[in-house]
């Protein structure tokens, strides 16, 4: 090939778009462009050579350009890195760090010793993320199965607490229970929810029974209560009466001890029944003292 046709090429390589095949072509007119030379060059031969090696540092300065750009935006994605490393989030974190890896391989390259320099960077800053990930997530796997013993014991204590006696001793147990189950942290989403439905089920079990129980009290004082009521009717005819006649008086000696096999009335009805009550039977014995007198 003539010197006028490498010139040629040179001139095409050095307006093509094509950057990293005329950078290869480049290399390969060099060569040739070398072999075809002589000692004895003419002034014609030295122009074109000062041509020709013209279209080659044109080329090389557009290498070097984009040499510069690729380092910069790499250097950019380093520095992105950099504050990928720092998130507490890993699973947003690992996106953004995936995202830029691919980046990264479509950022094109810089000159080789350079290219390799910011590699090592960038890979180290990878390299550290996902150190600290695997050791973040061993440690929450350590802290998983800690948080799930120490709620199998809460659950156990729950069950324990059931098999009291006092509703207010039991209450007592499980509101403390449940402000420990609440410090207590996650014991994984695999655990969590089986967990909480066995310790959450101990403490319904208690408020179905307490429940229950009141229920039952409420039913039963005001069982006693309309038992008292009629009680106290009965008082207040033998007062009215007040004939003082032997069944009379036993009759009313005798509301003493149906009174008390009745049972308590409950706080908000036994002190006032009692006073109504206990204020008959006294008038009735203080009349029949005047009556006797």
């Amino acid at each position: 090939m003539t010197k006028e046709e490498l010139l040629e090429k040179a001139k095409n390589l050095a307006e093509s778009e094509d950057l990293s095949n005329a950078l290869t072509e480049m290399r390969n007119l060099r060569k040739q462009w070398r072999r075809n030379g002589s000692e004895d060059e003419s002034l014609y031969d030295k122009e074109l050579a000062d041509e020709f090696y013209g279209y080659l540092d044109k080329l090389s300065a557009k290498e070097a350009e984009i040499f510069a750009s690729v380092e910069d935006k790499k250097k950019d994605l380093i520095a992105r890195a950099a504050e990928v490393l720092k998130k507490p989030n890993f699973k947003e974190a690992t996106n953004e760090m995936n995202n830029l890896f691919e980046e990264w391989k479509a950022s094109g390259r810089a000159d080789k010793e350079k290219d390799d320099e910011l590699w090592a960077q960038f890979k180290e800053l990878r390299d550290q993320f996902f150190a600290n990930k695997k050791e973040y997530f061993e440690n929450l796997r350590a802290s998983f199965a800690e948080n799930k013993a120490a709620k199998e014991a809460l659950i156990e204590k729950a069950k324990e607490a059931n098999t009291l006696t006092s509703f207010k001793e039991i209450n007592n147990v499980m509101n403390e229970l449940f402000e420990q189950w609440k410090k207590t942290g996650s014991a994984g989403r695999e655990n969590d929810d089986e967990l909480w439905n066995a310790f959450n089920g101990e403490r319904r079990a208690f408020f179905k029974n307490r429940n229950e129980y009141y229920e039952k009290m409420r039913e039963t004082f005001a069982e006693r209560t309309a038992a008292k009521k009629e009680i106290i009717a009965q008082a207040k005819m033998c007062l009215a009466r007040s004939e003082f006649t032997d069944d009379e008086i036993n009759t009313v000696k005798s509301l003493r001890g149906k009174w008390k096999e009745v049972g308590n009335a409950g706080k908000e009805n036994e002190e006032e029944l009692w006073k109504e009550f206990n204020e008959i039977l006294n008038r009735y014995f203080e009349n029949l003292r005047y009556y006797r007198d």
